[in-house]
């Protein structure tokens, strides 16, 4: 277990809150450096028998021993928390939440590279008034081709959790399924870039905001703004 890699994290965030150039961090007005309770092994077992697989390592390690969500990267991360329809991350004391997302979703398996590949090439059959005979033929088609880029755009968002929103539309996801697993992806779909591997895993990428946050504390002027 990755324990030791939490060592000290969650009193190092808590204290953030304590600081007075915290707020002016951007994305503390979303989570305001408060954390959940952590998990205990009950918890994380009916949560992994929702989503059909084993949390991503590090990840679960986290869960344990940092905190069930709350302050994180951008406008903080999504919390795990069990409902009469089965386990779900949902914005539990976050101001700008992420969508929500079920287990049974999570634990599907995660193919968004295969199918932006698959989108890529859509793109380039896009039907073109010209290629038809009248104007309601036209449209069918256009119809039918976005409807079909739609389904695989939305596919894509399987096998992964909405973990944090950064904005815009733009989300960090967590990966939970396949070879990616413990991987942090960007959905990027709002300006058409798909969705994209950030390079970072859970503790990577949670840890360095953590590093660049508290360094930015000490940087910032009292007199500045979010």
């Amino acid at each position: 277990m990755t324990v030791g890699i939490w060592a000290g994290v969650r009193e190092r965030v808590l204290r953030l809150a304590e600081h007075p150039r915290a707020q002016q961090v951007f994305g503390a007005r979303g989570h305001g450096f408060r954390l959940g309770p952590v998990m205990d092994e009950g918890e994380l077992n009916a949560l992994e028998a929702d989503l059909g697989v084993g949390l991503p390592t590090e990840y679960r390690s986290f869960l344990l021993c940092v905190g069930s969500g709350g302050a994180g990267p951008d406008y903080g991360l999504m919390t795990p928390v069990s409902r009469d329809s089965g386990w779900q991350w949902r914005g539990i004391g976050l101001a700008f939440p992420g969508q929500p997302t079920t287990a049974r979703f999570a634990g599907q398996p995660f193919v968004a590279k295969a199918l932006q590949e698959e989108l890529d090439s859509l793109e380039t059959q896009e039907p073109e008034r010209e290629a038809f005979a009248t104007d309601d033929a036209f449209r069918r088609a256009h119809r039918a081709w976005d409807a079909r880029y739609e389904e695989l755009s939305d596919a894509q968002e399987a096998g992964a959790v909405f973990l944090s929103e950064q904005g815009c539309g733009y989300t960090s996801l967590l990966v939970m399924t396949g070879p990616y697993r413990g991987a942090i992806w960007e959905d990027l779909r709002p300006a058409d870039l798909g969705i994209k591997p950030s390079g970072q895993n859970f503790a990577q990428w949670y840890r360095s905001w953590l590093e660049r946050t508290e360094q930015q504390c000490e940087a910032l002027p009292d007199d500045d703004v979010d």
